[in-house]
């Protein structure tokens, strides 16, 4: 018995089963006749139609949008690379610059240290052959001055010493053998190594040849308290007799010049002119750096033209 229930349920159940596949073979006949009958109708192929169209222009869009956005980035890309390509362009044209301004600046510094080192090499060739010409002269000035049998001075000693060749004389300096512009003019100064003339420079110093300007407090002060022409002259008189006796140690003085002069490359200057050049030489080595009233000598040789030129007293 309980065999054939089960059976008779499984019967059943495959029956169901039956009918439902042929209902829905049926349903989905239907469906599929309704479809067809459906697509048949104008106004469904119509909108199928249109939906078609719209789907396609829709696509046609959506690809113009992409090919755009594809364009617009390649265009993007394209301004990048020749940014980037210009940018780095214009760092290897900075660079090069660079890199040619420290050629150049190493090109001009090594110029610069050759001229350097050529110009200490003439200096120093320079300056040794002023040594050894200053020797060779201290030599023959020494041997003229301690030989009398050598009469007259070697010719070499006779030279005159130019500080502008190129130059026209300064007309001052040759009349004066001073210049207010001293190392400083242009024109040319034309100095002896050796004469019979002496220039001492500033030698005599009063207050009288400075340049006084008197204060307004001071203007009505009395007249006798100041310096006069009698004690310019008493002072002077002083320091020749004080001078000469030393000076005519070296030989025998033909003129004894002091420039009455209230200029300051003038002021006090003096002249002194032996019988020969040996008297001027010596007494040129000896007074040369010697002190005189607390004052270092400046001596040199000196070769005026006239006496007039060279002592004005204004």
């Amino acid at each position: 018995m309980p065999g054939r229930k089960a059976r008779r349920k499984l019967i059943k159940k495959q029956q169901r089963k039956r009918r439902r596949q042929k209902h829905a073979k049926e349903r989905d006949k239907l469906e599929e006749e309704a479809e067809n009958q459906r697509l048949m109708q104008p106004e469904y192929q119509k909108w199928s139609q249109e939906q078609e169209e719209m789907q396609e222009f829709q696509r046609l869009a959506d690809e113009r949008e992409r090919q755009l956005a594809e364009e617009s980035w390649l265009r993007r890309e394209a301004t990048a690379q020749r940014q980037f390509q210009m940018d780095e362009a214009k760092k290897r044209q900075e660079q090069e610059e660079v890199e040619r301004l420290q050629r150049e600046q190493a090109k001009e510094r090594a110029e610069r240290e050759e001229r350097q080192r050529k110009q200490r090499e003439e200096e120093t060739r320079k300056a040794a052959k002023a040594a050894a010409e200053f020797d060779a002269m201290m030599e023959s000035m020494d041997e003229y001055l301690n030989n009398p049998r050598i009469e007259k001075p070697p010719s070499h000693l006779l030279r005159v010493m130019e500080t502008h060749p190129e130059e026209r004389a300064c007309e001052f300096f040759s009349r004066t053998n001073c210049c207010r512009y001293g190392h400083a003019c242009t024109f040319n100064h034309r100095r002896p190594m050796l004469g019979r003339i002496l220039l001492i420079r500033h030698f005599f110093n009063h207050s009288m040849l400075q340049k006084r300007c008197t204060h307004k407090e001071y203007a009505s002060a009395e007249e006798h308290l100041e310096l006069t022409e009698q004690d310019l002259r008493h002072d002077y008189d002083e320091f020749f007799n004080d001078v000469v006796e030393e000076l005519r140690k070296f030989g025998t003085i033909v003129n004894f010049r002091t420039v009455r002069n209230t200029l300051e490359h003038l002021r006090g200057h003096v002249f002194v002119e032996y019988t020969n050049e040996r008297s001027a030489l010596r007494a040129f080595t000896n007074l040369q750096g010697r002190y005189y009233a607390s004052k270092r000598l400046n001596v040199e040789f000196s070769n005026l033209r006239t006496w007039r030129g060279a002592v004005c007293g204004t």
